[in-house]
Formats: C-alpha cells, sequence, structure tokens
C-alpha cells in the first residue's frame, strides 16, 4: 500500500480528487449562506418599509360623523404637510404662501400672498390660520393625512364680523380649536369628556348659552356641550 501510495500519478490523482472535494464543500457553504443572508435582508427591509398602524396619541381627536366638513379635499398631492399647504393656496386660493405671519413687521415690506400661523402640529393632523400679513385671516386650513401618505386639506372659512350669534335650533361648527374641542356631558369642565372634535365638525345646537366655570357652554345635537369661545355660526 505503501509502495502504491508513493507512485507519483496516484498522488496526484488523490489531490485532485481531495482538492475538488473541498472546493465542492466550500461553493455549497456559499450557497447557503448566500441564500439565508438574501432572505434576512429581504425581511428587515419589509419590516422597515412595510406601513404600520399608527398608535393613537393622547391628545389625538376623537371625531364623529360629520368632521370636518369645508372646502373639497384636494386630490392626490405632497406627502409633507407645509409643502401640501402652499400648494392649496397657489391652487386654491390662487395665491402664494409667504410663510409664518410672526416673521413680517413692516406693511411696506411685505410682500402679497398669504402667510399662516400654525395652530397645531402632530403625525395626523396639522392646523394652520391663512390670511393677508396684518389681517385677522380669512380662514382656517385643517390637514389630515390620508392612507396613501398625500396630505388631504380642508378650508373653513372664518365667519363673517356680524354674521350672526349662536342660537338654539341654528347649525354650529367648530372654528378655532386648534387640535380638537372638547364636548362633555354637562356645561362644567369637570364634566366627562365624550369626544374631542376637530375643526370643521358641525352639528345644530340644542341647547344654552350656560354660564359655568367662567366658561359660556353651548350644546350640540350628538355631542355635548362645549365652549363658546371656539364655536361659530355655520356659514
Amino acid at each position: 500500500m505503501t509502495r502504491w501510495l508513493a507512485r507519483p500519478g496516484v498522488v496526484a490523482v488523490l489531490a485532485f480528487v481531495g482538492g475538488a472535494a473541498v472546493a465542492a464543500i466550500v461553493v455549497l457553504l456559499i450557497v447557503v449562506f448566500v441564500r439565508d443572508g438574501n432572505g434576512d435582508d429581504e425581511a428587515d427591509r419589509q419590516a422597515v418599509t412595510t406601513p404600520t398602524a399608527r398608535a393613537t396619541a393622547a391628545a389625538s381627536p376623537t371625531v364623529a360623523a360629520g368632521t370636518p366638513t369645508g372646502a373639497t379635499p384636494t386630490p392626490g398631492g405632497p406627502r409633507d404637510a407645509d409643502a401640501a399647504l402652499e400648494a392649496f393656496v397657489r391652487d386654491e386660493l390662487d395665491s402664494e404662501h409667504i410663510g409664518d405671519c410672526a416673521q413680517y413687521s413692516d406693511p411696506a415690506a411685505t410682500p402679497e400672498g398669504i402667510c399662516s400661523i400654525e395652530l397645531y402640529r402632530s403625525e395626523e393632523l396639522v392646523t394652520f390660520t391663512l390670511g393677508p400679513p396684518f389681517s385677522e385671516g380669512i380662514g382656517e386650513a385643517v390637514l389630515t393625512p390620508r392612507e396613501d401618505g398625500t396630505w388631504a386639506v380642508d378650508f373653513l372659512r372664518a365667519p363673517a364680523v356680524g354674521e350672526g350669534e349662536l342660537s338654539v335650533g341654528a347649525q354650529a361648527v367648530v372654528f378655532g380649536a386648534g387640535d380638537c374641542l372638547n364636548f362633555r356631558d354637562e356645561p362644567s369642565t369637570s364634566a366627562e369628556a365624550l369626544s374631542c372634535q376637530l375643526d370643521g365638525t358641525r352639528g345644530e345646537v340644542l341647547d344654552g348659552p350656560v354660564e359655568a366655570d367662567g366658561i359660556t357652554w353651548w350644546e350640540l345635537e350628538g355631542l355635548g356641550w362645549a365652549s363658546a369661545e371656539f364655536l361659530a355660526p355655520a356659514p
């Protein structure tokens, strides 16, 4: 056997066979590793890019039917709230959004256009008061995200001065609350909050006014009692 192994041809054959076997094992291990590794990477990318349900924050509004109503939401549009606001001012109000109203102090040096005052911002809701600089404002923009990641814009016209007061039987709208307005089961700040409604929510006035806890209260059908400070006659 030793003499047989000592032959040069036999040694060469054995070395070739052994090398081929080792190479095959290495290739097999590489194939298995790459296949498993690619699967893990794909799973990680899927986990990152797959949309997840948004958790409702404590301050997020609990919205009832009929909220909010105003101008028709802008179709499609940007995936950034500020860009959506600029597009709305340009396309729907036929003007230019010139930024935050607070940056302007000199009427003579202020450009023409519509400026904004941010009232509230979260991942689920952004609200602005809109109007020419140094004005009372022409209304409020309520921006909410759609399922496709774009932002819808509802525009609520500001009630005209002297447009009328709230009264039983009239329609009222939530306006100027910014995030949402608490509706309670009794006209009191200690009463249970039934819901928190977005600006633009409408309802018929059932009762009021009632003075309590330094607040004037009105009751809206299906919603409850809320502060008159953030209720206006519906246009």
